[in-house]
């Protein structure tokens, strides 16, 4: 038996995250770029523990199937941080956040084949 986290115990675990930042990035004032860079950092490590987490899983599943749904949901969590970082990046362009989205999203390419190899 695998007795790595369900799928649910990671879709939960992004939720909390992502709702962590927003609540942070919000109290942030307007005015300052360094803290939004920070928060940005922090989601990106956030992220990739779950990352890590997905991919020790994946490493002692047998089903291809649960392989590939592993992937798929490391896909949406990705998404989901995608969406966060660019509505950051979006409100302050001059803090240097995209940098962050463009990472976010070259791990949601390595995992979309990822999931795509094992369906």
């Amino acid at each position: 038996m695998n007795e790595c986290l369900a799928e649910s115990d990671l879709r939960e675990l992004s939720q909390t995250m992502l709702a962590d930042f927003e609540r942070r990035v919000a109290s942030i004032p307007q005015d300052l770029c360094a803290p939004f860079h920070s928060e940005a950092m922090k989601l990106e490590v956030e992220l990739l523990s779950i990352y890590k987490m997905v991919t020790l899983c994946v490493r002692k599943e047998q089903d291809l199937d649960r392989v590939a749904s592993y992937w798929d949901l490391m896909v949406n969590i990705c998404d989901q941080t995608s969406r966060h970082l660019l509505k950051l990046v979006q409100q302050h362009p001059h803090c240097g956040a995209d940098w962050y989205h463009d990472r976010v999203l070259d791990l949601r390419n390595k995992c979309h084949r990822l999931q795509q190899m094992h369906s």
